[in-house]
């Protein structure tokens, strides 16, 4: 494997491939034992670089869930190479896997070089450790550890950098290559204002650059400043280098072979990079490699992204870093394919600006396109210089302009990803993360804007009306600095209002409106039909908001065929006017969404337009319907929506229905963000109430098998309100169910009791099978309750409506709840009802009542003792879930039944992981009863495995999880917490 330590944490395996170790605390437990490699790191520490002096109640379960979860990020060999050892942890690192190694040695070599006065030699080992150097040690770890950040390691490897950075310097005196010098050391001094090395060199440096005075002055400020401060004079080698520059002496001639390129051929024509440039560590380290890497040909890198994103920043941020690895120079030349009122510069006009910034006289320049690309390549031959190509049109736009030499490397930005430049890494830029649009914004505001409370702190409403733009930000930034009066609160109110938000993000010559309308403008003035939808796309998008679109929605929108109006989106993904977070799906930065809504409000076809945003809802709103049919083959549909809609919208007709559950679910995991934004919009949005009821009644079951119980609750509330409001009984009653079945799962029993009342009074007029239905979940919740007689009873009840005939949908429910009833007094008989219902189910194809059974038949076998045959019924249907089969009730119930039957059985290392999987997915979902239950089974795990102090951990957390429901386990847990 490899460790990257020397920056932000990276592992590697040992084919190159990352290990992604995400979460925050895992890479904080694996920093603090990469630090003390290969020696025992006691538990009490690790918890110390986790959580200082605060650490929770539930530490020591929350480290050692920490540490399993390292154990398989880090991949088949995690588990041999990190071990518990006594009270603590083992992390074995081979010499070589950590970068640390290397520096250490390159350092080593460069300090015994420069004392042997091999100063090319000591130069050379210095840049290749240097090299290596990515930044502060595990800085990215700083976040989650409040102790990590003064790791002796830590301060060791700073102090060694800061040593082989005077080495180098001290290489390149001793060379006379001090071109950029000053520059550099004049920063570390800066840094470190008391290093007087650093000092030193500095002084040498100005003064064999023409610069005595400033050297002289250099060390009157160190003087004034030691002796102010410490009361103690300069040391004897600053002393002597100012005394050499008063006499003039600090000047020997270079040392043999130590040659200059003139000046005309070492161009440095990069601006100035951006003053308040934050973040970006991971893209600034990937290109930085791709231009660093040795190589037979040019290193190419593209930066691509939306408009304002800081894509020239970042390229010009790196490129100022890059300047002694290309000592023969930097080219810069802006190709204008963004600027407004600017057209895009010809190929062969950028040829010949590269060729007269390397010196080439202007007259020599042939007129060619071919012959000047060829003198270009010629003139770049021999040479090591960097070409930063900015705001490129089109990978032919730069063709002619690359080099073919290996010396030579190419940073290229573009709103286009340019995919048809063979040899390049292609970097797409994000915006930046919250954190560091905060930071850039506090920078530019210069204002001190410090964190406030979570939930209504006004700077980090401000950071995200800016979108993570630079641009936005700077401008905003701007804003603040030029008006002290002017309140973040006060300007994010402006910024809020809709459809005035970029009119407040413009600044001088800085607008991010009209940034968007130049790609827009591109395209609506393009002759191809391609980019001719692609325009008319991003206005109609403006009309109806989503999250995200896909190519049948936009289709409708469009009032064209989804081929073509996929082609439109992908067009406008190319440009970067969309993002593609997965294939097909395309969404909007929220600033290109308010250009979009301007161009849709000011859309000469308007009128018209209104007709298609309420096909294309009516449309999705029919797929829903569809979609909740084919999840539960058999159980009556959704209330249909008027059929007049049909002969209004013909394109909602347009709704075929989905082969089968397993295509559905996949619809639904894909449409499930838009269709949950449709029901919460506010007054309903473009839809009435009715219609928002029947989306969340069809919405219910995906929600409930997905186990999304945030969302679940949220919508099943509002369906409740709305329904009232509307004084709709029916649906009213259906809500309270689904709310019932909801608390139910989550724990609440007798809350989900009372619901079913509820339900069952207000719905006493409805159709057979709902009254049957509702008393089945009567009686399964009694029954969970302990109440066994009032759920026989209900049960009774619920069989007595049974129509004749029934489907064998409901007859597959019915024998499920005649098992679950049946099992406390009759195991074996339970299990006869649940086979039956697994047949019915597996015959029918209705996989979410498969699920239950599978389910209920193993729990039923844990009850009889029979962990082995529960297991293989475990296993059975978890293995359905991995191919698409979706219920998280039996999913969790099913991961629980098999950790205790794998601990039963005594194969406990198989039953803790099965406890871990259960909390991970149990978190993803935010299902806190899951959650306790997983953990209530943890502790017996750990128990057995003889680690009684972490199962009573466990036990703790199960009860604070668990508090307030009415969970059979908490009177055990009590006792075992105790």
């Amino acid at each position: 494997m490899r460790f990257g330590i020397l920056g932000p944490l990276t592992v590697h395996d040992g084919a190159g491939r990352p290990c992604p170790v995400a979460r925050p605390k895992s890479r904080a437990v694996l920093a603090a034992l990469l630090l003390e490699a290969n020696h025992v790191v006691a538990f009490g520490a690790v918890m110390t670089a986790l959580w200082g002096d605060a650490r929770p109640a539930s530490a020591v379960a929350s480290l050692h869930n920490h540490v399993a979860r390292l154990r398989k990020d880090l991949g088949p060999e995690g588990g041999a190479r990190l071990r518990t050892v006594g009270q603590g942890f083992l992390l074995q690192v081979a010499e070589g896997e950590a970068d640390c190694d290397a520096f250490t040695r390159h350092s080593d070599r460069a300090q015994e070089a420069l004392r042997l006065e091999q100063w090319r030699e000591a130069q050379r080992e210095a840049e290749a450790a240097l090299g290596l150097w990515r930044g502060t040690p595990l800085a990215d770890t700083v976040s989650a550890s409040t102790v990590l950040p003064d790791h002796p390691r830590i301060v060791y490897f700073e102090e060694r950098r800061l040593q082989t950075l005077e080495c180098r310097f001290e290489a390149l005196l001793r060379l006379g290559e001090l071109d950029g010098l000053s520059a550099e050391l004049a920063l570390l001094v800066s840094e470190h204002p008391l290093r007087e090395s650093l000092h030193r060199q500095l002084m040498l440096v100005l003064d064999r650059t023409d610069r005595q005075a400033e050297a002289l002055s250099r060390y009157q400020s160190l003087r004034s400043m030691l002796v102010d401060e410490l009361g103690v004079e300069p040391g004897p080698a600053a002393r002597q280098a100012h005394q050499l520059i008063l006499s003039g002496a600090g000047r020997p001639a270079p040392e043999e072979g130590a040659g200059v390129v003139p000046a005309a051929a070492r161009p440095a024509q990069l601006p100035a990079p951006p003053v308040h440039f934050v973040g970006r560590a991971e893209d600034v380290e990937t290109i930085r490699t791709v231009l660093l890497a040795p190589r037979s040909h040019p290193a190419v890198a593209v930066i691509s992204g939306m408009a304002g994103v800081g894509k020239t920043g970042l390229a010009l941020h790196v490129a100022q870093g890059l300047h002694d690895a290309f000592p023969d120079g930097q080219l810069f030349l802006n190709l204008h394919a963004a600027t407004p009122g600017v057209p895009p510069l010809e190929s062969c006009r950028a040829v010949a600006m590269l060729l007269e910034g390397m010196g080439v006289d202007p007259r020599r320049v042939p007129d060619g396109s071919a012959e000047a690309s060829a003198l270009l390549r010629s003139t770049l031959a021999d040479k090591r210089v960097l070409l930063v190509l900015d705001d490129v049109s089109s990978a032919g736009q730069i063709r002619p302009a690359l080099p073919a030499g290996p010396g030579c490397a190419v940073l290229v930005t573009s709103r286009l990803p340019l995919a048809t430049l063979d040899s390049g890494r292609h970097i797409r830029l994000a915006p930046l993360s919250p954190a560091s649009s905060r930071l850039l914004l506090t920078r530019a505001s210069g204002r001190s804007l410090r964190a406030g409370d979570p939930d209504s702190d006004p700077v980090d409403g401000l950071v995200a009306l800016c979108g993570g733009l630079p641009l936005a930000l700077r401008i905003t930034g701007a804003r603040l600095a030029a008006r002290k009066t002017l309140t973040v609160e006060a300007l994010s109110e402006r910024l809020a209002a809709r459809g005035a938000r970029l009119d407040h993000l413009e600044l001088d010559d800085l607008s991010v409106r009209r940034s968007l309308a130049v790609a827009h403008e591109a395209l609506a003035s393009s002759q191809g039909r391609r980019d001719l939808d692609a325009a008319y796309a991003l206005a109609r998008l403006g009309s109806l908001d989503l999250p995200e679109y896909s190519a049948g929605i936009m289709a409708r929108l469009m009032d064209v065929s989804e081929s073509r109006a996929d082609l439109a989106l992908e067009r406008l993904a190319e440009v970067a006017l969309l993002d593609e977070p997965c294939a097909g799906r395309y969404a909007p930065h929220d600033l290109v969404r308010e250009f979009a809504r301007e161009l849709a409000h000011s859309h000469p076809s308007r009128s018209r337009h209104s007709g298609l945003d309420e096909g294309a809802l009516w449309w999705y709103l029919r797929r829903a319907a569809a979609c909740a049919e084919a999840l539960r083959p058999g159980k009556p549909s959704a209330r249909p929506a008027p059929t007049a809609v049909d002969a209004v919208h013909p394109a909602s007709a347009d709704s075929p229905s989905f082969h089968d559950s397993a295509e559905a679910l996949a619809w639904a995991d894909r449409e499930a963000e838009n269709l949950i934004f449709l029901a919460e919009q506010k007054d309903g949005g473009r839809l009435g109430r009715r219609q928002v009821v029947e989306l969340i009644e069809t919405l219910y079951l995906y929600l409930h098998d997905r186990g999304l119980t945030q969302a679940r609750k949220r919508l099943t509330h509002r369906s409740i309100r709305l329904a009232r409001e509307s004084g709709d009984t029916e649906a009213q009653s259906a809500a309270l169910r689904s709310l019932a079945v909801a608390r139910y799962s989550d724990g609440f029993m007798n809350e989900a009791l009372g619901l079913l009342e509820e339900s069952s009074t207000m719905g006493a007029g409805r159709d057979g099978i709902s009254r049957m239905l509702t008393l089945g979940n009567t009686a399964a919740v009694l029954r969970a309750l302990g109440r066994l007689a009032e759920a026989r009873a209900a049960l009774a009840e619920c069989l007595s409506l049974r129509p004749e005939p029934v489907s064998d949908f409901h007859q597959a429910l019915l024998l499920g709840f005649q098992g679950y009833v049946t099992e406390p007094a009759d195991a074996r008989l339970a299990i006869s009802y649940h086979l039956q219902s697994l047949d019915l189910a597996t015959r029918i194809g209705a996989p979410v009542v498969r699920l239950v059974a599978l389910s209920n038949i193993g729990h039923t076998h844990l009850a009889l003792d029979e962990p082995g045959v529960a297991l293989s019924r475990f296993d059975a249907g978890l293995a359905a879930t991995a191919t698409g089969a979706s219920h998280w009730n039996a999913e969790r119930e099913m991961h629980r039944g098999r950790a205790r039957a794998l601990r039963q059985l005594g194969r406990l290392e198989a039953a803790r992981l099965a406890c871990e999987v259960l909390l991970e997915r149990a978190r993803q979902r935010g299902d806190t009863y899951a959650t306790g239950l997983a953990e209530h089974e943890y502790g017996h795990v750990l128990r057995e495995a003889g680690e009684e102090p972490a199962a009573r951990e466990h036990w703790r957390i199960a009860l604070r999880a668990l508090a307030g429901t009415d969970a059979p386990v908490l009177p055990e847990l009590r006792r075992l917490a105790g």
